[in-house]
């Protein structure tokens, strides 16, 4: 009688569990699982972030934003740029990348002004005086750093300065209407002297730490520190099927610079 019981309980459970895939599988043709491809996450939804507009925006499983997942795909999309023994510079280095460069024959400095921050980092700059010969890295990554920066237009001359002629810059900041959405003209940046307190730069900028508010004229300032702009929209190239998998933000830039 226990045999019985238990090929039948084991006859329902099976049963449920197709159900179960079946709608399982429904759901999933019209909400498709997001994927991280830095660590392979593969779930329903990635976690929210305080004060930004997208909230898909951290891998559960590695804590990756949306920025990081972004440049990994640039970086898969553009293998020649860590091979043959290039120079890179990566500002406020975030650790998912240490795997990737550490795997890869090139010569890594992963930069910060404040390493006691990331235990990571192996070097202090100071990204407004930048201590390496002109002409130096292949590469550089600033991500989300320039907002951050006193001299913005100085930090940027400097990152022109150490890039080889042909090299490539990656710049990312957060802006107005893409990251934020605060009532501001969002083709101005946003910068007061008189916003000097972390309530203010908080309340204006987005961020306590913040020293101004990106707008969609921060294109004129790469421009104005003489790179050249390859492109500004990988992102959106990559197709809504790839935005969707993996949680980016369509409307963000990566500004991709060279001399």
């Amino acid at each position: 009688m226990n045999i019985t019981f238990f090929n039948k309980r084991h006859l329902k459970l099976i049963k449920e569990n197709r159900e179960l895939r079946k709608k399982l599988n429904q759901y999933e043709q019209v909400y498709p699982p997001k994927e991280c491809p830095i660590c392979g996450y593969k779930g329903i939804d990635f976690q929210s972030y305080p004060n930004i507009i997208h909230k898909e925006v951290m891998c559960p499983a590695c804590g990756s934003h949306e920025r990081y997942r972004a440049i990994w795909l640039y970086l898969e999309n553009n293998k020649e740029l860590l091979e043959n023994h290039k120079k890179v510079l990566h500002f406020a280095p975030e650790i998912h990348f240490k795997e990737l460069f550490e795997s890869k024959d090139v010569e890594y400095h992963g930069v910060d002004l404040n390493p006691e921050r990331h235990p990571f980092v192996e070097e202090k700059v100071d990204i407004q005086d930048i201590p390496y010969n002109e002409n130096y890295f292949d590469l550089i990554i600033c991500s989300h750093v320039l907002e951050h920066v006193p001299d913005d237009i100085k930090a940027l001359n400097e990152l022109r300065r150490v890039l080889k002629p042909g090299g490539v810059a990656l710049i990312l900041v957060p802006m107005n209407g893409i990251s934020y959405n605060l009532p501001y003209d969002e083709s101005k940046t946003l910068e007061k002297e008189e916003y000097n307190t972390p309530e203010l730069r908080d309340k204006y900028y987005g961020q306590f730490d913040h020293l101004r508010l990106y707008g969609t004229d921060f294109k004129e300032r790469i421009l104005e520190s003489g790179f050249e702009l390859l492109s500004e929209d990988f992102i959106k190239r990559l197709g809504m099927e790839t935005i969707e998998r993996y949680a980016l933000i369509r409307d963000e830039r990566i500004y991709e610079c060279t001399k």
